[in-house]
Parts: structure tokens; sequence; C-alpha cells
């Protein structure tokens, strides 16, 4: 704590405590019997729980970074995410991989054998694990149907565009 504020370390948990619940600076200074240092309290509040210093320092940051920078930094996000569904993925394939008579050990340590109801859960969980996780990674590579559409839009230059908006609208209308 800066020496600025020096006179509230003795209630400074208190003030912490009443500024998280959104209290008036005022309020806290009445309520801990120093009216008097509400104006310190507010200048604390402002030094300490600004948050919008904070963002405005973050974004400057950002906006110094380069494009190659951001770049890199969302490619890292996409393999990350990439990796986690390959996890999942495996985890599909683990559930699918099940037979019936294999022996499996419960949660709590029991030894059971696959039956076919549980071999028709888990291959029905797996099942749908795996159609989910490879949706969501086409949706991360770019290769599902509504990221096509818009590359196919992205490429056509305006004029053909209006021209098939135009003829969109006709098909629609029936004219």
């Amino acid at each position: 704590m800066s020496m600025a504020f020096e006179d509230l370390a003795p209630n400074i948990d208190e003030i912490e405590k009443g500024l998280a619940a959104r209290e008036s600076p005022e309020f806290i200074a009445k309520k801990l019997g120093i009216p008097a240092q509400a104006r310190t309290i507010r200048r604390y509040k402002k030094a300490v729980f600004d948050l919008g210093r904070e963002v405005d320092k973050a974004w400057r940051l950002e906006r110094a970074k380069s494009h190659e920078e951001r770049l890199a930094e969302g490619k890292v996000a996409i393999v990350d995410s990439l990796e986690v569904i390959n996890l999942g993925k495996l985890r599909a394939r683990q559930l699918l991989d099940i037979t019936i008579g294999q022996q499996y050990e419960t949660a709590e340590g029991e030894k059971r054998i696959v039956s076919y109801g549980v071999a028709a859960i888990y291959w029905s969980q797996g099942s749908k694990m795996i159609c989910e996780l490879t949706k969501a990674e086409a949706e991360i590579a770019g290769d599902d149907p509504e990221s096509r559409k818009a590359q196919a839009v992205e490429s056509l230059t305006d004029a053909e565009l209006d021209d098939r908006i135009d003829e969109l609208v006709r098909e629609a209308t029936g004219s």
C-alpha cells in the first residue's frame, strides 16, 4: 500500500469488502466511523479498483503487437483447442472399442463384465462424442458448411453478388 493510503491501513480489509460489495466510499467511511476519510477511500478505490485503467493499458499493449504476433497467438489457441478435441476423440474411440464380455472396473473399484446394455450405452455415447468432436474440429479448421459458404460469398465480386441476391429474391417471390 502506498504512503498516500497509510491512514486507511487499519480498516483496509473492511474497505475492500465494502468496495467489492459496490458500496460507495462515503457509505464505507460513515460505516467505519471515519467520514473525513471518504475522499481518501475514493482515491484508493480509483487507484486499486479502477478496471478502466487496467483495460486501457492492456488494450494499448494489444494494439502495439504486430499482426504476426496476434496471428501466432491465435494459432496457439487453435492448436490448444485441437489438442483438447483430439483427447476427446481418443476417449470416444476407447468407448467404441469396448467389447461384450470384456472386464472393466467401476469407479468404486468393483470388477464387472461388459453386458449388451453397458456396451450399447458406451457405443452410443462414443458415437455421439465422435460426431460432435469431428464437427467442432471441422469448424475450427474452417471446413464446415458455414465456412465454405462464407468463402464462396467472399470470392464473388460485388456485381456477381448483387446478381445472385437478385436471382434468389426472384426465386423466393416466384417472379
